[in-house]
Formats: C-alpha cells, sequence, structure tokens
C-alpha cells in the first residue's frame, strides 16, 4: 500500500512540476519580449529604460514568486503523502500487534502456585 501512496504522489507531482515549469518560462519569454519591445509602448528613451528595466524586474519577481509556490505546492503533496504513509504502516502494526491464544507467535505462562 505504501508503493501505492508514494506512485500517486509522483503521479500528482509530476503535472504540478510541469505546470510550475510552464509558468516560469511563460513569465521569463513575457519579460525578456517586454523589456525588449519597450520602445513600441513609448518614444522617450529615459521611459524605455525604465519600461525595459520593469519588464525585467517584474519577470524576476515572476519566477521568484512561481518558485516558491512550487516549493510550497510538493511540500504539501510530499506532506500528505507521508502522512498517509505512516498511518498505513501504524494500521498494519496495530493488527500485528492482535494476536489469538493458539498463535504460534505467543509465547504460553505456566502459573506456578
Amino acid at each position: 500500500m505504501k508503493i501505492l501512496i508514494w506512485v500517486l504522489t509522483l503521479l500528482v507531482l509530476a503535472p504540478w512540476t510541469g505546470a510550475a515549469w510552464l509558468a516560469h518560462a511563460l513569465v521569463d519569454v513575457s519579460g525578456n519580449w517586454m523589456s525588449g519591445n519597450a520602445d513600441l509602448l513609448a518614444g522617450d528613451p529615459e521611459l524605455v529604460a525604465t519600461l525595459s528595466w520593469l519588464g525585467r524586474v517584474l519577470a524576476g519577481v515572476g519566477e521568484t514568486v512561481i518558485v516558491i509556490v512550487w516549493g510550497l505546492g510538493t511540500a504539501i503533496i510530499v506532506g500528505i503523502a507521508l502522512l498517509f504513509s505512516r498511518l498505513v504502516d501504524r494500521d498494519r502494526r496495530i493488527k500485528s500487534m492482535q494476536w489469538h491464544p493458539d498463535d504460534p507467535r505467543a509465547t504460553s505462562v505456566e502459573r506456578v502456585p
């Protein structure tokens, strides 16, 4: 059962990581486009430089936010998987502690009068 939990965790992490990677790439491309084409938005060279700088800053902040959100989401997903894995292990240990008198693992104790 533990293997199934971790396989499902990997199946959830794969699209989560892929989506984060695509969002990171999209923010990077849009930041590069905005900083490279700032002259289309304004004619003043000083404003063009400011818009170009702003495009790169916003892209950098966006990339950082995406990495932080991805890390938190990954930690939550792995934490849930770890919790379920421990609960399954705990349930198995509790069931193994229950025994019957005819169980060969049981020890017999004789009473001395």
